[in-house]
């Protein structure tokens, strides 16, 4: 194994401790309203704005998205800090509905955000549940 396949467990370790330290100083945001720099549509569903609950979600919503990532062969170790698993947590969370009040926020929907907007909103549910400690 070559020097640049060798992963630094303790830089990763040490950038863990740092982000949760950080998420902790934060304001605490039971609800996160994510707001686009720009009108984002996809599937038809046009929005300027998103709405995620983080409070709603229970230790159901937990246990049922570490079993469909698991069905999908993702071994989850730190929930927190696995992307599948966060994007799993904001779509359970989204209370943004369609004119005719159905769901439409599902995960290819946010695999279709903007990189930055995407980023942002894993960023903010890490947090949150950073916020409340380490899973």
């Amino acid at each position: 194994m070559s020097k640049e396949n060798i992963i630094d467990y303790k830089e990763e370790a040490a950038l863990a401790v740092a982000e949760e330290k950080k998420a902790k100083t934060q304001p605490e945001e039971g609800v996160y309203i994510h707001k686009f720099e720009k009108p984002f549509t996809y599937n038809d569903n046009t929005v300027t704005e998103l709405t995620f609950d983080w409070d709603a979600l229970t230790g159901g919503d937990y246990d049922a998205i570490e079993e469909e990532l698991v069905r999908k062969g993702i071994t989850l170790v730190l929930p927190e800090y696995t992307g599948s698993f966060l994007a799993y947590m904001a779509v359970r969370s989204c209370t943004t509905r369609n004119a005719n009040g159905l769901r439409f926020v599902d995960r290819e929907f946010l695999r279709a955000m903007p990189i930055r907007d995407y980023k942002a909103l894993l960023g903010k549910a890490r947090s949150f549940l950073l916020r409340r400690g380490s899973m």
